[in-house]
C-alpha cells in the first residue's frame, strides 16, 4: 500500500473510537452469529480498527489480523487485551504476508482487495485460495464502478465538489465490474452473493456506495 494511504488511514483511525462504526454487514453475522467458532482459526486481511476480528474472537475464533496501519493495529490490540480476545495482530503489507497453505478456517477480505494494484491483487486472491482449508469460507466485499468514488478514479476533474463520494475514495486501486468479485471466486460454493449502491452514514459525510459482497466455500 502507498505510504500517502497508509498516513490517510492513522489520520481517519486516530480521529475518534472506531471511524467506520462498529456494525458489520449482515451477510456476515447472519452466517457466523449462531456457528460453534470454538478454536477454528481466522485471518482478516486489511482488518483495519478491526471490527471483524473483534466478531469473530468474540465467538471463539482464534484471529490473525493484519493492515498497514500502526495506528488502526494499536486500537484493535488495545481492545483485544482488555477484553482478553484471542486476536494476534501484524503491522504488515499483504505483499509481504506469508500465506501458510490450508490453515484457516474464515478468512476475511472486507473492503482490501479493491486497495491492491493488479498484480498483488491477484497473488492475493490466489493466496486466499491457497491459505483456505477445504471446506473454509472466505468473506469478501469490495467496491464497484457503481460506486461514486470510481467517477474520481477516472477522471478527478469530473468527480470534483461531489458531495457524493467517500472522504477515503483517494486510497482505491481499483473498482470491481459487473459479477467479477463472484466470478474470481467461481471455484467456490457461492454461500451468498450480492451487488446493490446503498447510502453510508458511518464516517465523514453522507455518501454512498456500490458494493459487491460474497460468501463462498471453498471445495473439499
Amino acid at each position: 500500500m502507498k505510504q500517502s494511504y497508509i498516513n490517510k488511514f492513522n489520520t481517519v483511525y486516530g480521529s475518534n473510537d472506531c471511524y467506520y462504526g462498529v456494525e458489520l454487514r449482515s451477510e456476515f453475522t447472519d452466517y457466523f452469529a449462531n456457528r460453534d467458532l470454538t478454536n477454528k482459526h481466522a485471518l482478516d486481511l486489511g482488518c483495519g480498527e478491526g471490527r471483524y476480528s473483534l466478531f469473530l474472537a468474540q465467538h471463539g475464533c482464534h484471529v490473525t489480523a493484519i493492515d498497514r496501519s500502526p495506528v488502526g493495529i494499536e486500537k484493535l490490540s488495545l481492545t483485544c487485551k482488555k477484553n482478553r480476545l484471542p486476536v494476534t495482530t501484524q503491522i504488515i503489507d499483504i505483499a509481504e504476508f506469508d500465506f501458510s497453505a490450508a490453515l484457516y478456517d474464515i478468512i476475511v477480505a472486507a473492503t482490501v482487495l479493491d486497495h491492491l494494484d493488479d498484480k498483488l491483487r491477484e497473488r492475493t486472491i490466489f493466496n486466499i485460495k491457497k491459505a483456505l482449508k477445504p471446506s473454509g469460507i472466505l468473506y469478501a466485499n469490495v467496491f464497484t464502478r457503481s460506486d461514486p468514488g470510481y467517477n474520481l478514479k477516472q477522471n478527478y476533474s469530473a468527480a470534483s465538489g461531489s458531495t457524493d463520494i467517500s472522504d477515503t475514495a483517494e486510497c482505491m486501486e481499483y473498482y470491481f465490474g459487473q459479477d467479477e468479485l463472484k466470478s474470481l471466486f467461481k471455484d467456490f460454493e457461492h454461500l451468498y452473493y450480492y451487488e446493490g449502491i446503498e447510502p453510508d452514514i458511518s464516517h465523514g459525510h453522507p455518501h454512498h456506495h456500490g458494493w459487491a459482497c460474497l460468501l463462498a466455500q471453498k471445495p473439499v
